[in-house]
């Protein structure tokens, strides 16, 4: 006798909708610019480098322009908790944002003389429309994830298929970016976004509601609700400071390519690798996230966090620069076993903003505590790159370390979902 005949209707209704929005989450995000659509990342980098001829700092600045749509996920929020189109408050929109993700890419992949402008455009373009698609999924995985109490599990699958869509992108992207045009790369990335929206018409299930004016008075109680609790303030805050610390990733991009002569294939290969070991730990924090204490966790996490920081100073040793297959190795490696750890830290951070989610607000709440997160990135990008023309590389590494400590400092005023 199978399993699932012994079950009552409504249980095995429940399991088979469990099932459905699990493909839902994962192929949304296999495809997403965390997974597979990352594919011509490296392709960005050296067309921004080579081609544009486009110093670090403005380098740093053009990602922190062209991310801006992250930051305004809580207005994607607000509109689709607050107008659902044709009784739907996400499948109706996830459709929308594919086709016009689609549309962006093909509009990419036909510009025969890239500009500065035209890229700002429409990546900036480009990430509104993403950023609208994980709010959406989102929204849909607190919903349906936090009653059944599977917030944590179904986001271990979306990271995961992240992950994995980075092996791919990985070990293409350097590939990619050394074989084809950038248009060739950009086209292939069209296809993605018509993959998601036929997944989402197959097999996106959501309860209907309808637009009266009852209807809108819960949600907007909701978010008012919502927006006086103190404790999700103090989350929000923590996610923006834990990612705010001033990147050094796009100098030391260009430090690794001009000075340890790293090429794009290695840097797919890294890429990965270090994907491979990011799903295994999306794979354990999703079978053991209910044993997890969180603020161990996060304790541990920040302390890693400051010595993963100050570690690419090895880089700048002479023994190191003069010996290629060594520091090869040591980059390789190094982000295998931190990318372990960042995953699962990553994942305890959105799953404690997951159970901070009130019901019918979930859209807009969600999408403030991750655009806090966002906001920081953007914040860490433009001030990275303006610290490193100021101080250089070294210094701003050194900088960028003092900040992660400085997270410890808001951690005793926050209460975690397993401690209330």
């Amino acid at each position: 006798m199978r399993i699932e005949s012994s079950l009552a209707p409504a249980q095995r209704a429940t399991s088979r909708n469990v099932i459905r929005l699990s493909i839902v989450f994962a192929a949304a995000y296999f495809f997403s610019t965390n997974g597979l659509a990352s594919l011509p990342g490296i392709t960005v980098n050296f067309l921004l480098k080579d081609v544009l001829h486009m110093t670090a700092t403005q380098a740093s600045y053009f990602g922190a322009i062209t991310i801006i749509g992250w930051a305004l996920k809580p207005i994607w929020g607000f509109i689709s908790d607050y107008f659902p189109i044709f009784g739907f408050r996400r499948r109706s929109y996830l459709i929308i944002a594919s086709l016009l993700s689609a549309t962006i890419w093909a509009i990419l992949a036909n510009i025969h003389q890239y500009s500065i402008q035209s890229l700002i455009t429409l990546f900036t373009l480009s990430s509104i429309a993403y950023a609208f698609m994980d709010v959406l999924v989102d929204a849909l995985m607190v919903e349906t994830g936090k009653p059944l109490g599977l917030t944590g599990r179904f986001q271990s699958i979306q990271w995961t298929a992240v992950y994995i869509a980075s092996i791919i992108a990985g070990a293409l992207g350097g590939w990619v970016a050394a074989h084809l045009a950038p248009q060739e790369t950009f086209a292939i990335n069209a296809v993605f976004p018509i993959i998601i929206l036929v997944i989402i018409a197959l097999w996106a299930r959501e309860e209907k509601i309808a637009a009266t004016a009852d209807n809108r008075r819960e949600t907007k109680n909701a978010f008012k609700t919502a927006f006086k609790n103190r404790q999700l303030w103090f989350l929000g805050f923590f996610l923006f400071f834990w990612t705010f610390s001033p990147s050094f990733g796009t100098p030391f991009f260009y430090y690794s390519v001009d000075t340890l002569k790293f090429d794009p294939l290695f840097f797919g290969t890294v890429a990965a690798f270090a994907a491979a070991a990011s799903a295994v730990g999306a794979i354990l924090y999703g079978k053991y996230y209910r044993r997890i204490n969180t603020r161990a966790l996060i304790r541990f996490a920040i302390f890693l966090g400051v010595i993963s920081t100050i570690f690419p100073l090895i880089y700048f040793l002479p023994a190191i620069k003069e010996n290629l297959p060594f520091a090869k190795n040591l980059y390789l490696y190094s982000n295998m076993l931190l990318s372990v750890i960042g995953a699962i830290t990553f994942l305890v951070m959105l799953n404690a903003a997951a159970i901070a989610c009130p019901k019918r607000s979930e859209g807009v709440v969600f999408a403030t505590l991750t655009a806090c997160w966002n906001i920081g990135l953007i914040g860490s990008s433009a001030i990275g790159g303006f610290l490193f023309e100021k101080i250089g590389l070294v210094p701003l590494i050194l900088v960028s370390a003092i900040f992660t400590a400085l997270t410890w400092l808001i951690l005793p005023h926050l209460k975690f979902g397993d401690e209330l």
